[in-house]
């Protein structure tokens, strides 16, 4: 283990305030009633330009110097599992409107929408891509028909919803045809877990999910996985005790679902 692998867990999670700063994640614990009521809010101004400032680069690095990271690289599979065109593209939690440069590229006919609970997000969105189409909207409840997206992507948003299942199916009642689910955090050693961290410098929830639970919901939700990829290293043991790996997942929509259970 290298002194940079070691060292940034303890700075992680005995300095997190200073770490907060410093690291895109920090300050891990199962006890989020730590963080205080109200804590855990819509991403501020603060934290998204900290988001943007971080992500910028690594899209232009897989672009323009054709050197993805783990999950960048991931994710490009997880999408041409798709198919070689798409007529259209939702992305639920697309922060500053990073990833849908990777879209653009990949697939520049498609028409390309991407919204966010955080206005904050939505107005880096804009700034940087004026010409597409960026809206403040809940997954929880999408302003789209049914069947109206060809394909749903979660840009690693479901991991910070409570109600997750909620969401998926609102994934399921608007693609038409495929969902891809980007970064999930899953464990097959323990139940579905929250937790919160500093996330940019902002109070996190966060939730590693009990892949068991997980599949039977995608089931329950007429959601078949067609296939998982692995994305960054993402083992949450060295924080709150919860061995988990991260994931890319396509999801192929077999039946209609209307209700969030």
């Amino acid at each position: 283990m290298s002194l940079v692998s070691w060292a940034v867990p303890i700075a992680a999670q005995w300095m997190p305030k200073l770490s907060s700063r410093v690291l895109a994640s920090s300050g891990y614990t199962r006890d989020v009633d730590a963080f205080g009521d109200g804590a855990f809010e819509v991403w501020n101004e603060a934290t998204a330009e900290r988001q943007d400032r971080a992500w910028r680069p690594l899209v232009a690095e897989a672009l323009e110097r054709g050197r993805p990271r783990a999950d960048i690289e991931a994710l490009r599979s997880a999408l041409h599992a798709c198919g070689d065109t798409l007529e259209s593209v939702l992305e639920v939690g697309c922060g500053g409107g990073y990833l849908s440069e990777l879209v653009d590229a990949w697939y520049p006919d498609s028409r390309y929408v991407g919204i966010d609970i955080s206005e904050a997000m939505i107005a880096n969105a804009r700034r940087h891509f004026p010409g597409r189409d960026f809206r403040t909207a809940s997954a929880y409840d999408l302003p789209f028909d049914d069947d109206e997206m060809e394909l749903v992507l979660d840009g690693v948003a479901l991991i910070h919803m409570p109600d997750w299942k909620r969401a998926l199916a609102e994934y399921a009642r608007v693609a038409k045809g495929r969902i891809v689910l980007h970064g999930l955090t899953l464990t097959d050693e323990a139940a579905t877990t929250r937790f919160g961290k500093y996330a940019y410098g902002q109070p996190t929830l966060e939730f590693v999910f009990g892949r068991t639970e997980f599949e039977q919901t995608c089931e329950q939700l007429g959601l078949v996985r067609e296939l998982s990829l692995p994305g960054l290293e993402y083992d949450l043991r060295r924080y709150i005790g919860i061995p988990s790996v991260s994931e890319s997942w396509v999801l192929h929509v077999e039946a209609p679902a209307r209700d969030a259970s």
